[in-house]
């Protein structure tokens, strides 16, 4: 004889990031000067992207924007580099014939909102994953939906 089987419920007071994840930073690159370009970069061009390279990007001009890409990923001040924002620097491609505006857009890692820059940092509330124990950067609506949840990846 077979009994019904009862379904589970979700537990509701768990969240787990690998289904509700959004990449914490994403670069917007501009060329803002064009010049003699093997790539055919034009003023004006926008590349958005967060881990993989953008289509059509100049490989060479990627690679020589690591670094600066690398830094704002870890959320470094390029103030301290001559730029008049924390989360934008511009670059010089290899040639000298391009000119880049990086812009880091730092998000909430649950639904991807924007979070404020300031001058102080980026603006936003905490929230800690507990298997593995890590911070997350999440938006006001997130903090609030989520606080009193344990967060596991």
């Amino acid at each position: 004889m077979f009994l019904p089987t009862r379904r589970q419920s979700p537990d509701k007071s768990l969240l787990r990031l690998r289904d509700n994840w959004a990449e914490p930073v994403n670069f917007c690159v501009k060329v803002t000067d064009d010049g003699n370009c093997r790539a055919g970069h034009k003023k004006g061009q926008t590349y958005e992207f967060s881990w993989g390279s953008p289509k059509s990007l100049c490989t060479e001009s990627l690679v020589g924007m690591y670094p600066v890409l690398h830094s704002l990923r870890v959320f470094g001040d390029m103030r301290e580099l001559g730029s008049s924002k924390r989360n934008v620097r511009v670059y010089n491609c290899p040639s000298r014939e391009i000119k880049f505006e990086i812009t880091a857009l730092y998000r909430c890692n649950l639904c991807g909102t924007t979070l404020p820059v300031s001058d102080v940092g980026v603006e936003s509330h905490q929230l800690m994953c507990t298997k593995p124990s890590f911070p997350l950067r999440v938006c006001e609506s997130c903090y609030s939906k989520h606080e009193d949840k344990t967060i596991e990846w």
